[in-house]
């Protein structure tokens, strides 16, 4: 890409920031501890020496989905570059807690804003030996700082949706440019690969290597769930219907629908868990208007157990939670945010709920359906009904179960073939 060409991207990127810019910087200084320093590149000292020992692999992605997968690559790299720190950082705050959770991360961070002079400051800061990046995080003057300094980069589990294509391919001359920093694109399917070529994308840089997603899904052990529903204090028998990773619009559906199930099923219970956890109070205001009786989480104690509805208010125990669900809904799918991971439902022994937006997991989710372990449905009705049809169908729900994790059986290998192509590139 021309220096031309990246002038005018930060010229637009920083007018489209003039909002989130000042409130970033007005965080810093009201804040002591904010984070937000991160997104100029000002990284606490001590954060960036932890571990600090031989060179440095810079994994960078969007959010929580985004960092599972690079978490899973990260664990099996640092098999191979056991001498290597491990640095990661996040676009939202969500991803980056995520991130900070796990043993394997030496510093989480959040991603600098993509104006050159902060990129620069960190690269320095940061000094990666080798920059991987999560899906469709193409930010051209990250992806050219790092270029810059002779770092390899690599694209993993790389995709690009039908609506990404739609608003790059008009750009497609800008987006060249941004592709040729990559050494390699290890990226999903087929139709990525058509697209990426499309997209001025070298065809021989290109590797299909499958998503990462379906390696080794987290399964909760018998016990896992068991001490969970104990802890969780739910009731003996008690069908337990989830909304998982839901919007605004999705809770206020799955309320009233929850609400019209239980002349039927007086002892059903809920869990709801939002997507952003930003939106609690919201999602609070909603329970209070339904008139149901609900308790948040992180308050659910021997003296406070839940009674209809369960308000997931942390990171990183929804997956597990998918273990105990009845029936399961995953939202982001009911609006337009084109759906969320379906994957982790399957991978804990369980059928999952869909609606009709999955633009960003159209393929995986076609194929779900087709092979009996997913429901996709189109109005709140058709949901009420699936959630139906899986709590009185003790052999349905075991069936679609099955068939889901056979389907996850069939998808294996992405992780070594994406190993395989770090390996040729990156000697460490």
């Amino acid at each position: 890409m021309s220096a031309l060409g990246h002038l005018f991207y930060t010229i637009v990127f920083v007018v489209l920031s003039l909002f989130i810019i000042p409130v970033s910087f007005l965080k810093i200084l009201f804040s002591k501890d904010s984070p937000h320093k991160e997104r100029w590149g000002i990284y606490p000292q001590n954060l960036l020496q932890k571990g600090r020992q031989g060179r440095t692999i810079w994994f960078h992605a969007a959010s929580v989905g985004e960092v599972m997968v690079a978490l899973t690559l990260m664990r099996e790299m640092k098999e191979v570059y056991s001498s290597h720190r491990f640095v990661i950082t996040a676009t939202t705050p969500q991803g980056r807690a995520r991130a900070a959770q796990d043993d394997v991360v030496d510093a989480a961070l959040l991603a600098p804003f993509d104006i050159p002079w902060i990129v620069r400051r960190a690269v320095k800061r940061i000094r990666p030996s080798f920059l991987l990046v999560t899906e469709t995080e193409l930010w051209p003057n990250l992806l050219r700082g790092v270029k810059q300094k002779g770092i390899p980069i690599v694209l993993f589990n790389g995709r690009i949706s039908r609506g990404s294509y739609r608003f790059y391919h008009p750009l497609r001359l800008f987006f060249r440019g941004v592709l040729k920093n990559f050494d390699a694109l290890c990226l999903k399917s087929t139709i990525d690969k058509e697209r990426m070529v499309n997209l001025g994308a070298i065809p021989q840089s290109i590797h299909v290597t499958g998503d990462i997603k379906f390696h080794h899904l987290s399964t909760l052990a018998e016990v896992e769930k068991k001490r969970l529903k104990q802890e969780l204090r739910l009731p003996l028998n008690a069908p337990v219907v989830i909304a998982g990773s839901t919007h605004e619009g999705e809770e206020g559906m799955v309320l009233q629908i929850f609400k019209e199930l239980q002349a039927d099923f007086p002892r059903l219970l809920l869990v709801l868990a939002p997507r952003h956890l930003q939106r609690i109070p919201r999602v609070e205001k909603i329970l209070r208007s339904q008139g149901v009786r609900w308790i948040k989480r992180t308050m659910i104690r021997e003296e406070r157990r839940p009674e209809e509805v369960i308000l997931l208010d942390t990171i990183g125990e929804l997956t597990a939670l998918y273990g105990l669900g009845t029936a399961i809904f995953v939202g982001g799918s009911f609006g337009r945010v084109g759906g969320h991971n379906i994957l982790e439902v399957l991978a804990q022994g369980k059928g999952v709920i869909f609606g009709p937006h999955v633009e960003t997991i159209r393929d995986v989710a076609q194929l779900v359906v087709e092979y009996g372990a997913g429901m996709q449905v189109k109005t709140p009705d058709e949901l009420k009904g699936a959630f139906k049809k899986l709590i009185v169908d003790f052999s349905l729900r075991a069936q679609m179960g099955k068939k889901g994790r056979a389907f996850l059986q069939e998808q294996q290998g992405a992780l070594e073939r994406t190993m395989k192509i770090m390996e040729g590139i990156y000697q460490g």
